[in-house]
C-alpha cells in the first residue's frame, strides 16, 4: 500500500536538484514534474540493435516515421521501445534519461521493438555511449538499466516542425511532429485561420490524419502537448514531404 510520506520529507526531497537525479542538463521542470518524474523510474533491459547502421540510418522511415529528420544538438542518441511503452506511436519523439552503471544520457524515441514492458533497444552508436561496450555488454543486453521521460533537451526557440507525411495534400491531410521539447498528443488543422479547427486520428505509425478534405493547399496547424501546452504553426505547406517549421516550441 502507498504510504503519503510526511510533508517534511516530501519538502526535502523536492529541494534536491533535478540534475542530481538524472545527471545530466535538461529543459527546467516545475515542482510537480520533479517529482513524478521521480516516482516514474523504471528498471529494465537495455539490448543494441542488430548490425552496425549509423544513427539515423538506423531508424529513418521506421515505425515513428522520422524521415530525413537529424537529432537536435544536446540529444544523445535514439532508442526503440517496447510495445508497452510505445503506446501506438504515443511516446514517439519523446525523451528518455537513461542511466547504466552510472552512467547517464538523453536520448529519444524513434523506433519500436519487441521484449519486455521496461525494454530500450538502442542505436549502436548510443550503446556504446551507455555502456561503452565494456565486456558483457555487447550486442546482446544488460539488465538494469534505468530510465524515465523527461523533457527534451532543445529550447524553446529552437521550434518544433510540422513534416506533411509522404503521398499528403489538402485532400489526405497527415503530418507527423518532429523536433519537439515534449511529446504530442494531439494535432488539428484549419483552413479558415484559426476559427475553427480539425481534429485528427493519429496513426500507429505516428502520423496525424484528417478525415476529410481540406479546401487549401495551405493550413494552420494546432499541436498540443502531453503536458497540455499548444503550439500554432501558420501557412503549413500541406504538399507530400514538405517540412513547415513554427516560430517557437512547446513551453
Amino acid at each position: 500500500m502507498f504510504t503519503k510520506p510526511a510533508t517534511s520529507l516530501l519538502l526535502a526531497t523536492l529541494a534536491l536538484p533535478f540534475t542530481s537525479v538524472l545527471g545530466s542538463v535538461i529543459p527546467a521542470m516545475s515542482m510537480d514534474e520533479r517529482w513524478l518524474a521521480r516516482r516514474a523510474l523504471n528498471v529494465g533491459q537495455g539490448t543494441r540493435y542488430g548490425g552496425d547502421c549509423t544513427e539515423e540510418d538506423c531508424w529513418q522511415g521506421g515505425a515513428c516515421a522520422f524521415t530525413d529528420y537529424t537529432l537536435p544538438a544536446g540529444v544523445d542518441g535514439s532508442t526503440c521501445v517496447s510495445e508497452d511503452i510505445w503506446d501506438s506511436s504515443a511516446q514517439c519523439g519523446g525523451c528518455i534519461s537513461v542511466t547504466y552503471k552510472g552512467k547517464t544520457i538523453t536520448v529519444m524515441v524513434t523506433n519500436k521493438t519487441g521484449g519486455g514492458a521496461n525494454h530500450l533497444d538502442m542505436t549502436p552508436d548510443t550503446w556504446d555511449k551507455l555502456t561503452g561496450n565494456a565486456p558483457g555488454s555487447g550486442p546482446g543486453g544488460v539488465d538494469g538499466i534505468e530510465w524515465q521521460f523527461v523533457p527534451c533537451p532543445i529550447p524553446q526557440s529552437n521550434p518544433l516542425q510540422i513534416h506533411m507525411h509522404g503521398g499528403a495534400s489538402q485532400y489526405w491531410p497527415a503530418a507527423t511532429v518532429e523536433n519537439a521539447r515534449r511529446r504530442t498528443t494531439s494535432l488539428e488543422f484549419s483552413d479558415d485561420q484559426g476559427s475553427t479547427w480539425v481534429s485528427t486520428t493519429r496513426d500507429t505509425n505516428n502520423f496525424f490524419k484528417a478525415p476529410g478534405t481540406l479546401s487549401s493547399s495551405t493550413a494552420w496547424v494546432k499541436v498540443t502537448s502531453h503536458t497540455g501546452t499548444t503550439v500554432v504553426v501558420k501557412d503549413v505547406d500541406l504538399s507530400s514531404g514538405k517540412v513547415t517549421k513554427a516560430g517557437t516550441n512547446y513551453a
